[in-house]
């Protein structure tokens, strides 16, 4: 007989380096280039990851409905702060000037769409 679980919380740590991450959040902007809440986007990008299995190390017959962790809600972070230096996001979305709100800019845009083609 096959047990199966479901683990509620945080996802196991992501096994994705930083660069296979950012390539992962740049999709994410190229097919929704609008504005995001931090924690949404959190949410977003961990449903994300376990639909595709892909970044962390699943156990079998395990249901996930968490999001990514800590450590790498701090890395997708500073990511965002990269991209808000290039100027391919932007502080504020929907009306909200301030962080935790961000939205994808017009160079963003752009930059997004070219680059999720590669």
């Amino acid at each position: 007989m096959n047990m199966s679980y479901q683990i509620f919380g945080d996802l196991p740590p992501t096994t994705l380096s930083t660069d296979e991450l950012r390539k992962l959040m740049v999709s994410v902007f190229a097919a929704n280039p609008g504005s995001y809440y931090f924690t949404s986007f959190i949410n977003h990008l961990s449903s994300i990851i376990v639909k595709e299995g892909n970044g962390f190390n699943a156990a079998p017959n395990t249901t996930y409905t968490g999001t990514v962790c800590q450590t790498d809600q701090t890395r997708i972070c500073e990511i965002i702060w990269d991209m808000i230096i290039d100027r391919h996001l932007t502080i504020g979305g929907n009306g909200h000037y301030e962080w935790p709100n961000f939205s994808v800019t017009e160079r963003g845009k752009i930059y997004f769409a070219n680059a999720n083609k590669k």
